[in-house]
């Protein structure tokens, strides 16, 4: 009787490590689908911001729907999800994209030799990713699989009621701002702590206190530095002047070229290129020379316009010398006044290497609430920030041979599905 009770104890046991070890492995395995779901889930939202990014700056160059520009886009949405461990060339991945237009309407496939179609604005991407299971084959599940999707789109910025004005303003600050609550845009100097506080009190304030012309927040729309636009024949270049005089506006209201401080600071020349926002800490998007100096009536001008109203300013997260830029980004070409190639070029400071260069982030609606011209501070309530490329209203698309964006326009990708 001891014996077979000794045996049904020795089968409870075995029964018992088998569910133990059952559960373990679909424990392991378990944690195994959540990484590969979590890997190309991220695969395809990197894939579909990086065709889409391609696909706006084809809109935007009012570029052709040519199987060249298709093989573009297709590109660097391969590259982007192999980056992100979905690679198109293995057995194990799958990846796929669609073009879509503003109704999310897959119009043809990515990459097969069709070219871009009419009305294309954004990018869907399909992926997956499969793995051989290890414990949950006993239970006869041989393979892990994970699937992922993505859409992203390009078009206008939202909420763009008015006109940008011509002054960064820190994320550190604006990141800590409520809708409603009143801060210094631009601050000369009044407080210890330099060009940019969040209330009377200097508390939050960013800059330099020691230099009357730290960081005054003034930027040259000369003078923009981006990647993707850095040669002298790219519409969108726009490294014209390294210094830029506190004037009004030219005769030519197309060219930025013509205008100064005063005029992009007043609605009579608005500047006349997009801007770009680009990831935070990241080298993508716009870098903006800053222009020193009080420059008081390019701030009456912007009173003048705004007060009472909404107006938008670049938000910046770090700014960076030109001694810095020299030694880790390609120098762009600066076209000269007649459009001719000028060579490579970077902003200085007095023959040195201490010009800034705003890094662009993002947009902050603001509505100017300033009654004092005169006193070196230029006040407001804060609204609403658009960070990255973010909140964006998908537009028409590509359009070969018709319409074309022209004009001043906050032009974004934004993450849609």
């Amino acid at each position: 009787m001891m014996k077979e009770e000794s045996g049904q104890a020795l089968i409870l046991v075995m029964m018992a490590m088998v569910a133990l070890l059952a559960f373990v492995g679909l424990a392991i395995d378990g944690g195994r689908l959540y990484t590969i779901r979590r890997q190309t889930q991220n695969a395809a939202d990197a894939a579909a911001m990086a065709g889409t990014r391609e696909l706006s700056d084809i809109i935007m160059n009012c570029g052709s729907g040519s199987i060249t520009n298709d093989n573009t886009v297709a590109a660097a949405i391969v590259d982007f999800a192999r980056q992100n461990g979905v690679d198109h060339f293995s057995p194990d991945a799958h990846l796929a994209a669609w073009y879509v237009d503003a109704d999310e309407t897959p119009l043809a496939r990515v990459g097969f030799g069709g070219g871009i179609p009419n009305g294309a604005t954004g990018i869907l991407v399909s992926t997956a990713y499969t793995e051989s299971a290890t414990f949950t084959r006993i239970v006869g599940q041989q393979h892990l699989m994970a699937p992922g999707m993505a859409m992203a789109m390009a078009g206008p910025v939202t909420n763009i009621g008015g006109g940008v004005i011509p002054i960064g303003v820190p994320l550190e600050v604006i990141n800590e701002l409520d809708s409603g609550e009143s801060f210094y845009m631009m601050e000369n100097n009044k407080h210890e702590g330099g060009s940019f506080c969040r209330d009377p009190d200097a508390n939050l304030c960013i800059g330099d206190p020691t230099s009357a012309n730290a960081h005054r927040g003034w930027l040259n729309l000369n003078y923009i530095y981006n990647t993707d636009h850095r040669l002298a024949e790219d519409p969108l270049n726009r490294a014209f002047e390294s210094n830029v005089p506190n004037r009004g506006c030219g005769s030519d209201p197309t060219k930025s070229i013509d205008d100064g401080l005063q005029g992009w600071a007043g609605s009579d020349c608005p500047y006349p290129f997009t801007i770009f926002a680009g990831t935070v800490g990241a080298g993508d998007g716009d870098f903006i020379h800053g222009d020193p100096g009080a420059r008081q009536s390019s701030l009456a001008e912007v009173i003048e316009t705004y007060n009472g109203s909404m107006g938008y300013l670049p938000i910046f997260d770090f700014i960076y010398m030109s001694d810095y830029m020299d030694e880790h980004f390609t120098a762009p070409q600066e076209p000269d006044p007649d459009g001719n190639l000028g060579g490579n070029n970077w902003p200085r400071a007095g023959g040195g290497g201490h010009a800034f260069l705003y890094h662009i982030v993002g947009f902050a609606a603001v509505e100017i609430d300033d009654s004092n011209p005169k006193d070196h501070i230029l006040e407001g309530n804060f609204q609403s920030a658009i960070i990255g490329n973010a909140q964006i209203q998908p537009g028409g698309g590509l359009n070969p041979g018709g319409a074309c964006s022209s004009g001043p326009m906050l032009y974004g990708v934004t993450l849609w599905r």
